[in-house]
């Protein structure tokens, strides 16, 4: 295969990637559907082959999951307990993050946490799967650079470890858009904090960040039963 032949099939994968990711991200996909290749290849008008790499990447992510005799489905929500048991191990980790990546903080380490906030800032008030989707990365790119600038690579493998699974609480409609400003002006507390060089306060700003997104998602979890629930009730 040649370089550029190369670049093409890598580049169909990403569109394949984004695609999927913002159907994951609006709730166009279901918990438990099947992705069968020969039909995801026919709706977005691609190969099988770039359709196989996008879903080994989504792996990754928590959006889906691999069985042995169905292939790749889509993954189940998270349970409450599960969001709060998540949320508590990223407080563990993350405050020691923006400590070390404060003290460590470089002018261009300032100018990339600075353009993921503008990412969140810009995306506007659309309640689509693609503004979802950037918002999602931006975030994960946000905390991600934090990790990467903290100094300890043990802490921020085990923080890569947890990577996305928070997004496997897919945020459907416009409380998806909320959270993510909400997101945005915490992780400027964040930035304003490092900035100044308060590794203390980078600290707190993280963990009240930190705290408030699983009060956030524990919220959504709640309102989505007590929908399923009336929606039982109207159905008997």
């Amino acid at each position: 295969m040649s370089a550029d032949e190369e670049s093409t099939r890598v580049a169909i994968a990403d569109r394949v990637y984004d695609a999927l990711s913002a159907q994951f991200m609006s709730g166009v996909r279901l918990p438990g559907e099947r992705l069968k290749l020969h039909l995801l290849s026919r709706e977005l008008d691609v190969s099988p082959t770039p359709i196989r790499e996008a879903l080994a990447r989504l792996e990754h992510t928590g959006f889906i999951e691999r069985h042995s005799q169905r292939g790749y489905v889509v993954a189940r929500l998270l349970e409450a307990d599960e969001i709060s048991q998540l949320m508590d191990a990223r407080l563990l980790l993350e405050p020691a993050m923006a400590r070390g990546a404060t003290q460590r903080s470089s002018a261009g380490f300032l100018s990339q946490l600075a353009e993921t906030i503008s990412v969140m800032q810009n995306a506007g008030h659309r309640a689509d799967g693609e503004t979802l989707r950037e918002c999602w990365v931006a975030d994960e790119m946000f905390h991600g650079l934090i990790a990467d600038q903290g100094g300890n690579p043990f802490i921020a493998k085990a923080y890569r470890s947890l990577g996305g699974q928070l997004q496997r609480f897919r945020i459907i409609g416009k409380s998806g858009v909320s959270h993510a400003r909400a997101a945005c002006s915490e992780h400027e507390a964040v930035y304003s904090a490092i900035e100044a060089g308060d590794a203390d306060e980078a600290a707190r700003a993280i963990g009240r960040h930190l705290t408030n997104a699983k009060h956030r998602a524990l919220a959504d979890i709640e309102r989505a039963e007590r929908s399923r629930s009336v929606v039982s009730a109207e159905a008997r």
